[in-house]
C-alpha cells in the first residue's frame, strides 16, 4: 500500500531537531547532502510531566479508578484513609489534585500527601516533590521539591530518582553534580522508567560522568523505545542512520522512523522523507520523499519547509524552480528556521520583481495545511 493511501495522524509534536542539508549557491547539480547524525549536544535531558502518583493495591477504589470512576474511588479511598492507610491518603490526594470525583483543593491533597509521607510511602514523597515544582497551592520551591524527591528516591520510588536526577543534573534546589545525577538515573533505568534510561543513554552519548559508550546507548535506548518514548525511538534512529555504511543499521533504523512518521511524528517524518529522496536505506522516491516531507509541512515544520524549498532550487526529482524554492524558504523562514531565512535571502537577490511577487503569494498559500496531492505543492 502506498503511503498516500495510509491513514497518518497530523497532531503529534515535534520534539528533536533533525540536521537537514541547506541551499547553498556554491552547489552543483547535485546536492551536497549531510548524512543524519543524532546532535547530541543539543538534545536537552528530558523531564517528563508527571501526573500524580497513584500507589497500587488491590481494592474496589483502584478497580474504579480505572475504569474512570473517580467518586466511587474516592469514596473507598475515604474509607481507608479515615484508617491511616497510606496509600489510600495518597490516592485521595491525588484526586483532590486534580479535581477527580471530588473538588480540587491543593491544600487538601498536599496534607494528605505529607500524611502519607510521614508513613514512609515514598510515591507521596515524589508527589509532595511536584507539588512543589509545579507551585500547586504553594509557591513554588525548587529546594524543597529536590528534598522531597531525595526522600523518595533513596525510598525506591522510580519517578523520584529520575526527578532528583534531573534537579541534580540541572542544578535546580541543589548543587549541580553530573556524577549524582547518573547515578538516580542509573536507579530508576534499573526499575524500567523509559525517561531515565533515555538520559542515562544521552549521557553515555556524550561521555558525561559516564564511560562515552554507544553500544551501552544504543542499550538503553532500546529499553525505552520498547516502551513508546519518542525521543529514544528518534535517537536511536539517528544513531543507525550514522553508519551509513552499515546495511543492518540502515534496515533496523527504517521501521523505527516508518512508525513514528505514521504516527505523525513530523521529525519522523522529514527524516522519512530525506530518506526516500536520496534513497537512503530505501530505495530512491522522489514522490514519496516529498509525501513525507510535506506532510511535516502541515505541522509546521521548518526542517521539512527548508528540504521542499531545497528540492526545487536543485531539482531533485521536480523540475527546478526557483519561485517554489522562494516560496518555502519564506514558511521556512516564517517557521524558525534559520537555514530557511538564509536561503530565502540569499535566492532574493536571484528573482526579479514579477518572480518576487508570484513567489510571496505562493508562500501564502503553502503556509496552509494543504493536501499532499494538491498541484500546488508539484505532485
Amino acid at each position: 500500500m502506498r503511503a498516500g493511501q495510509r491513514k497518518v495522524k497530523r497532531n503529534a509534536i515535534a520534539t528533536a531537531t533533525i540536521l537537514v542539508s541547506g541551499h547553498c549557491r556554491s552547489m552543483g547539480k547535485t546536492p551536497k547532502y549531510r548524512q543524519h547524525k543524532a546532535n547530541f549536544d543539543a538534545i536537552t535531558l528530558v523531564m517528563a510531566l508527571m501526573l500524580p502518583h497513584m500507589a497500587s493495591f488491590a481494592d474496589s477504589g483502584q478497580a474504579a479508578y480505572k475504569r474512570g470512576h473517580y467518586g466511587a474511588a474516592a469514596a473507598q479511598f475515604m474509607s481507608r484513609a479515615k484508617h491511616n492507610d497510606p496509600v489510600a491518603q495518597n490516592n485521595l490526594g491525588a484526586l483532590y489534585l486534580k479535581g477527580r470525583g471530588v473538588p480540587q483543593n491543593y491544600e487538601l491533597a498536599r496534607s494528605l500527601f505529607e500524611q502519607a509521607a510521614n508513613s514512609q510511602l515514598a510515591g507521596a514523597m515524589f508527589n509532595l516533590g511536584m507539588v512543589y515544582v509545579r507551585g500547586y497551592g504553594v509557591e513554588a520551591n525548587a529546594e524543597q521539591a529536590t528534598t522531597w524527591f531525595e526522600r523518595g528516591a533513596e525510598g525506591g520510588d522510580r519517578e523520584a530518582q529520575f526527578f532528583l536526577g534531573v534537579h541534580r543534573y540541572h542544578g535546580r534546589g541543589t548543587e549541580r553534580d553530573i556524577e549524582s545525577a547518573a547515578k538516580w538515573f542509573r536507579r530508576a533505568a534499573e526499575q524500567n522508567l523509559g525517561s531515565a534510561q533515555y538520559n542515562l543513554a544521552m549521557m553515555h552519548l556524550r561521555g558525561e560522568s559516564v564511560q562515552q559508550d554507544e553500544d551501552a546507548a544504543v542499550g538503553l535506548l532500546q529499553q525505552a523505545a520498547v516502551q513508546g518514548h519518542e525521543s529514544a525511538e528518534l535517537t536511536l534512529g539517528r544513531l543507525h542512520l550514522a553508519h551509513p555504511d552499515d546495511p543492518e543499521r540502515l534496515a533496523l533504523a527504517v521501521p523505527l522512523f516508518q512508525r513514528l512518521a505514521e504516527d505523525g511524528n513530523a521529525d519522523a517524518q522529514v527524516t522519512l522523507g530525506l530518506m526516500h529522496t536520496f534513497g537512503q536505506g530505501l530505495e530512491q522516491d522522489f514522490d514519496e520523499g516529498r509525501f513525507w516531507l510535506t506532510l511535516a509541512s502541515n505541522q509546521k515544520s521548518g526542517s521539512a519547509q527548508l528540504n521542499l524549498g531545497n528540492i526545487y532550487i536543485e531539482g531533485i526529482g521536480v523540475e527546478r524552480n526557483r519561485v517554489h524554492a522562494y516560496a518555502w524558504y519564506s514558511v521556512s523562514a516564517d517557521n524558525g528556521d534559520p537555514a530557511g531565512k538564509l536561503n530565502r535571502d540569499q535566492l532574493r537577490q536571484e528573482l526579479n520583481d514579477n518572480e518576487l511577487a508570484q513567489a510571496r503569494s505562493l508562500a501564502i498559500e503553502l503556509a496552509k495545511p494543504r493536501p499532499v496531492s494538491d498541484p500546488a505543492l508539484g505532485h
